[in-house]
């Protein structure tokens, strides 16, 4: 719950001060509580222990907790680092608050992310991913581009149609769509600012008759529109740059899912790997000239 549904559901009696206090939080959210406790209670004549009670009854920890909240309500309205720069970066902050403040911020990503997920729709989901016909097509660019990375050399280890998607000069990412159907599904991933790019392949599978998965920051990006699942993870940070800790952690969540789904070809997968790869080393290590030869 954010303040304003913390104070709607507190149904005790407050003091004329924690009157005057809500008010003010209210006139002024959410950039009020990124104050002091000290600067908010002199502009309504109370104390900073008055502050710090008041949050404590509407159910916040700590005053930090309750300006976490804040800055990430100030961040999540602002569209660019630049913009979101005033909003996080404070004179007197030190390094343990640095750590601190990331530590909280990704918390509550987490947590929230979490929280959020239909249980029936990611089941769903994770079935379209290990249906025996799919073939797994992976897209992010920029922001989410490690992301994607991430998935697609994971799902690969465990799914025998797992392709990247990303154009190139000999093959452009327009070329890479030609042969897609119904046995198709997309996993975009997209996040502020959303990539153009990423929406029109979206809805390019979707025409197609493929199925799309979508994980993003927000319901309205433009690749949501085409999308048969969509997760949403919160991006929230302590700097003027979103943190993708829930959106790594959500694809985590998938891999694991699929891998309980493949467990009996996965083994026989990775051993396969394996060997590619103690073959791939060995040959690496040869001196040049003198090849190893094959056992």
């Amino acid at each position: 719950m954010n303040l304003n549904q913390r104070i709607s559901g507190y149904g005790r009696k407050l003091t004329r001060s924690e009157q005057r206090l809500i008010e003010e939080l209210q006139t002024r959210y959410p950039q009020g509580l990124l104050e002091s406790a000290t600067s908010l209670a002199k502009k309504v004549g109370t104390s900073a222990s008055t502050v710090v009670r008041l949050l404590a009854k509407l159910g916040y920890p700590s005053y930090a907790e309750a300006q976490l909240e804040a800055r990430s309500e100030v961040t999540a309205r602002l569209a660019s680092p630049a913009t979101r720069a005033d909003a996080v970066i404070v004179d007197d902050a030190s390094v343990r608050t640095c750590l601190a403040n990331a530590l909280l911020h990704d918390q509550h990503n987490l947590s929230s992310t979490f929280a959020a997920i239909d249980p029936v729709a990611f089941e769903a989901t994770v079935r379209l991913l290990v249906q025996r016909k799919a073939r797994v097509h992976v897209l992010g660019h920029r922001h989410a581009a490690a992301i994607a990375g991430h998935l697609a050399l994971h799902l690969n280890l465990c799914l025998p149609e797992v392709r990247p998607l990303a154009g190139t000069a000999a093959l452009p990412l327009e070329d890479q769509l030609l042969w897609i159907g119904e046995n198709d599904v997309l996993l975009a991933v997209t996040f502020r600012r959303h990539s153009l790019a990423t929406a029109r392949a979206a809805a390019y599978f979707r025409e197609r008759g493929a199925k799309v998965i979508v994980i993003t920051d927000s319901p309205s990006a433009a690749a949501a529109a085409s999308a048969d699942h969509l997760m949403l993870v919160r991006t929230s940070s302590a700097s003027p740059f979103d943190s993708y800790t829930a959106a790594f952690s959500l694809c985590n969540a998938l891999v694991t899912a699929v891998v309980q789904r493949r467990k009996k070809d996965l083994g026989a997968a990775l051993e396969r790997g394996d060997a590619l790869w103690e073959q791939h080393w060995n040959d690496a290590a040869a001196p040049a000239g003198r090849a190893r030869k094959p056992d």
